[in-house]
């Protein structure tokens, strides 16, 4: 196949693919049609999601090492099979447990394949600028739920939701799979990859130190309620403020831009003001909308306000941790490396389902979910301290 030299053709291909696997995003509408078409309960509507959630994160330990070892335009094709296919076949899901393979499975792998790739490959053409890039990289995944939510609202406008999957699928896999041909790695970086840095760790290197522990741990605590938020945000509307459908079904795009929009913010600004202090900050933010859902949910201004703030943190959390790992263990394996940090993702996705059905309300998963961040918060003044060599030695963009 043909080499693209053109960085900015290869950033409008990698950003292509990355937007189409936002649709994961706009499940809650898919989830409300499912219950009005089929009369599937919520917990049940809520799997589905929950599982392509922890899937998606599961196949990168895959997907990473493919990107590392053949480059990005391999893993996008897979992926565009993988998500375009398991949304298609979701057509002949019957019963929610279909809807598990087909949605969860399938459809979840293929995003896990996509997802690496934009992140991984931005970062070389863009050397300069890694906050910044991974914010755009990251906005455009959350931002993109905004185009989805219209395409698949159009969409069940004239089909049931089983064509809407048939449909959503088929303009996945072309959208993606266009994406691909246009994505590669730059041909400077081809020649010099087998060089190691020697501030540059292997995954197993990584794995064996105290930031990646930390690292890792945070993340879980992180995006947990973000997960659940987005997952579930047409139905949290609906029994926490009480608000109408068509209100509710809003709260959707206003989470989106919040998502999408501290994305690029915060990677933005951790160029400036170095990634830890962000990130601190964004955990700051997280606590008191969470405190203000568990306890003040009943006015519209802070169950709004709460609603956002937590999406604000969710979509800053994953600009920063990916730009945070390239910066403390090195582009050389970087794909790789954030496969493995990123599990802690997979698992939050269904932590937040078991917290969700032990606590028995969102107000009291919300009340859970403020705890775990503020332990994470903590958390994150050991890392500084941890991290603060490495990045002080190498990037001089943290300070202890």
């Amino acid at each position: 196949m043909w080499t693209i030299k053109n960085r900015y053709i290869v950033l409008i291909g990698a950003l292509l693919a990355q937007v189409t696997i936002a649709g994961l995003y706009a499940w809650s509408i898919f989830g409300t049609a499912l219950q009005m078409e089929r009369g599937w309960s919520a917990d049940q509507i809520l799997w589905p999601y929950a599982l392509a959630q922890f899937i998606f994160a599961l196949s990168t330990l895959w997907s990473g090492r493919l990107v590392d070892k053949k480059g990005p335009r391999s893993a996008l094709l897979i992926g565009s099979v993988l998500y375009g296919s398991g949304i298609a076949l979701s057509y002949f899901a019957t019963a929610p447990w279909m809807l598990y393979i087909t949605y969860g499975i399938l459809a979840g792998a293929g995003v896990g394949f996509v997802y690496v790739c934009p992140l991984a490959t931005l970062i070389k053409w863009f050397p300069r600028k890694r906050g910044m890039i991974t914010g755009l990289s990251v906005g455009v995944f959350g931002g993109g739920s905004i185009i989805f939510q219209r395409v698949i609202s159009t969409l069940l406008v004239t089909n049931d939701v089983a064509g809407t999957f048939l449909r959503l699928g088929i303009i996945s896999f072309v959208l993606i799979f266009l994406g691909a041909l246009l994505t590669n790695n730059p041909v400077d970086y081809v020649k010099s990859a087998a060089i190691k840095n020697n501030n540059d760790f292997t995954t197993g290197e990584m794995m064996k130190t105290p930031a990646f522990k930390l690292v890792w741990v945070m993340f879980l605590l992180a995006v947990i309620p973000g997960l659940l938020v987005l997952g579930a945000a047409k139905n949290i509307g609906l029994e926490v403020a009480g608000l109408e459908s068509v209100a509710a079904t809003g709260i959707i795009s206003i989470l989106a831009i919040s998502n999408a929009g501290s994305r690029l913010v915060s990677g933005t600004l951790s160029d400036r003001y170095g990634t830890l202090n962000v990130l601190q900050g964004i955990f700051i933010i997280t606590i008191v909308s969470l405190f203000s859902l568990s306890f003040l949910a009943q006015y519209p201004l802070f169950f709004y306000l709460g609603m956002i703030g937590v999406a604000v943190g969710y979509g800053g959390f994953l600009a920063l941790f990916p730009t945070f790992t390239n910066q403390t263990f090195g582009s050389y394996r970087y794909a790789s490396n954030y496969g493995v940090v990123y599990q802690a993702y997979g698992i939050a996705a269904l932590s937040g389902i078991f917290i969700k059905s032990m606590a028995g309300s969102f107000t009291n998963t919300f009340m859970i979910s403020a705890v775990a961040a503020c332990i994470a918060l903590g958390l994150s003044v050991v890392l500084k301290r941890a991290s603060a060599p490495v990045l002080d030695n190498n990037l001089g963009v943290e300070k202890a």
